[in-house]
């Protein structure tokens, strides 16, 4: 089977982040449970601001338990603007030299703080090509680059966007993706179906 002409292509990643702040949990709130119990007495007692700061302490909780995922993978038509702002593509299907824009959301990452008091979020992409029998098309995952995030909060999840450059193949693939948290080491994946066409892609739409 012929090989996907991906290994040589300049592929980087565009990334962005919306950043969640999470305060830290009451100290005497050890479990979720004993969590979800503060903040509904909070509520009861109307301190909503507080309320809502031991929640999001809660969802930091939970992403940190749950360890390091993705979600929200979704083909668009343009890079994304912000935490869930994109415009979805309206189909896969993909001329020739047309770039392939994802948008993936991520949770459960590792916290680094930085000397300047920010803390820092480290991920290194690469991604494959997959025939419709699931063979892997490449040699070896294709590394997209590093992401580098910083916050002066911590964050309970973020977004970034990748840009995809393919070219020597057509038909119907799957675009399987690994991202990997740097701290922790613990790698996530996603698949994205794309078809591409064989048609040369107009001027204006190769960016």
């Amino acid at each position: 089977m012929k090989r996907a002409g991906l290994a040589r292509q300049a592929v980087f990643p565009a990334a962005f982040a919306a950043l969640m702040a999470a305060s830290g949990a009451p100290a005497e709130a050890d479990t979720l449970t004993e969590m979800a119990a503060q903040i509904q007495t909070l509520l009861d007692q109307g301190r909503g601001a507080d309320a809502a700061d031991a929640a999001r302490g809660f969802l930091r909780s939970v992403t940190d338990q749950a360890g390091f995922g993705v979600t929200n993978a979704r083909l668009t038509a343009a890079p994304a603007t912000g935490f869930g702002v994109f415009e979805p593509r309206g189909d896969n299907v993909y001329d020739t030299g047309e770039p392939v824009y994802a948008y993936v959301e991520v949770y459960g990452f590792s916290l680094t703080q930085q000397a300047s008091g920010a803390n820092q979020l480290m991920f290194d992409v690469s991604f494959t090509l997959l025939s419709p029998e699931g063979q892997q098309l490449t040699d070896a995952m294709v590394p997209m680059g590093e992401i580098r995030l910083e916050s002066f909060s911590q964050p309970v999840d973020g977004y970034f966007h990748l840009t995809y450059r393919i070219s020597g193949v057509e038909g119907a693939f799957t675009l399987h993706t690994e991202v990997t948290d740097r701290v922790s080491g613990e790698t996530a994946d996603f698949d994205l179906p794309v078809v591409f066409a064989g048609r040369p892609a107009a001027a204006s739409e190769v960016k």
